[in-house]
Parts: structure tokens; C-alpha cells; sequence
């Protein structure tokens, strides 16, 4: 599969299995490591779930809340099965409508057991604040 990474369905479906209800620091992105550093837990920790600020981004009193982050909200299992229309997969016929099966699975038994969720630091604006709020009116978690 010549596709990018998260344009594979299996890799983009796995990376929204382990967002649904995992905390944000929980989740690492072992692709923001830099090539000759070595990693101590809270290094790798830092370099792989905040994204480090671009040049001119710095405010006076430190980082501005879009400099961190990198992960997406979750998303209800329709949403996730448009999104997943536009995905690749080597054996789509067949494996499609499996992922969006098994990702509907993950998502009610993730937030059928969940009694607390934190989403902190990951840089999200209106958009991604309104995708979760869409995801908790759906009666998705009613353990919180």
C-alpha cells in the first residue's frame, strides 16, 4: 500500500480506536521523534503527544493552547464510517464494512464503561470542542 500513513484505513481506524476515550498523554505519536536524541520516559512523552510551537508562536506569558495537541476527538461511528469512505485499503470490499463494524464495537464498549474522560492540551478549537460535544449528546457515555 503506497498510501500515506493515516490515508490507510487499517492505520487511520486504529489511530481512532486508541483516541475514543484514552487521556491525551497516553497516546503517543512515535513519528515527532527526532532522529539522534535519546529518550528518557518524560522526553519521549513530551516530544511525542505535544506539538512543539512554530517559529513566531510564542506569546509572552509561554505557549498558546494551539501549539499543543495533535490528536482528533472521537467520533460517532457514522461520522468515522464517511471518513472512512476516503480511506484505502488493500482488500476494501471486504475489509471496510468489517472496520466500520468493529470500530462501532470500540466506540459503544469504550464509552458505555467510561466514568471520566480527559481531553487536555490537545489544542482543540470550536470545531473539535463541537465533534466531542456531538459524541457525548449521542447518550454514548452514560457512566459520566
Amino acid at each position: 500500500n503506497v498510501a500515506k500513513y493515516f490515508d490507510r484505513g487499517w492505520c487511520a481506524t486504529e489511530n481512532a480506536w486508541a483516541s475514543l476515550t484514552k487521556a491525551g498523554d497516553l497516546s503517543l505519536d512515535l513519528g515527532k521523534m527526532r532522529a539522534g536524541k535519546e529518550y528518557d520516559c518524560g522526553s519521549l512523552m513530551f516530544d511525542c503527544t505535544w506539538q512543539m510551537p512554530s517559529h513566531g508562536s510564542l506569546r509572552f506569558e509561554g505557549w498558546d493552547t494551539k501549539d499543543f495537541g495533535g490528536r482528533r476527538p472521537p467520533l460517532l461511528p457514522s461520522a468515522f464510517a464517511i471518513e472512512l469512505e476516503k480511506k484505502s485499503f488493500t482488500n476494501g470490499k471486504d475489509d471496510k464494512p468489517l472496520v466500520k463494524q468493529l470500530y462501532e464495537a470500540a466506540f459503544e464498549e469504550q464509552f458505555g464503561k467510561a466514568t471520566r474522560l480527559s481531553y487536555v492540551n490537545l489544542g482543540w478549537g470550536d470545531a473539535e470542542v463541537a465533534q466531542l460535544a456531538e459524541v457525548l449528546a449521542s447518550g454514548a457515555a452514560p457512566r459520566l
